[in-house]
């Protein structure tokens, strides 16, 4: 099986699930039979493989007991791992790839 790993960055999180996910009705109101109103959502990932990260964060300096010295500092973004397979369209994706790819990713596919 052929597939693409991506390690994307996005402004937030709900940028992220707009270019991830469809947004879908589960129910509606029928109370007017010629104007049915959605009225709950679910979203649907529009991808198999989505790992999300979120905010990744750097540094930070902790003593033997567990109390913060340093505090760490959070990298700007929304952070989204993807494996994309065969017949899964990512094109509109190529905007938030991590641009260098880290030489140390976070986490990675098995």
């Amino acid at each position: 099986m052929h597939y693409t790993d991506l390690m994307l960055k996005f402004a937030s999180e709900e940028e992220a699930k707009q270019n991830l996910y469809d947004k879908v009705a589960t129910a509606w109101d029928n109370s007017d039979p010629e104007n049915q109103i959605e009225t709950e959502w679910e979203y649907r990932p529009r991808f198999r493989n989505i790992d999300v990260l979120g905010t990744i964060y750097n540094g930070g300096s902790w003593d033997s007991e567990g109390n913060e010295l340093e505090a760490p500092v959070a990298e700007p973004g929304w952070h989204v791992n993807v494996r994309c397979l065969e017949g899964e369209t990512s094109e509109h994706l190529d905007a938030f790839l991590v641009d260098p790819t880290p030489a140390t990713p976070r986490r990675v596919w098995a």
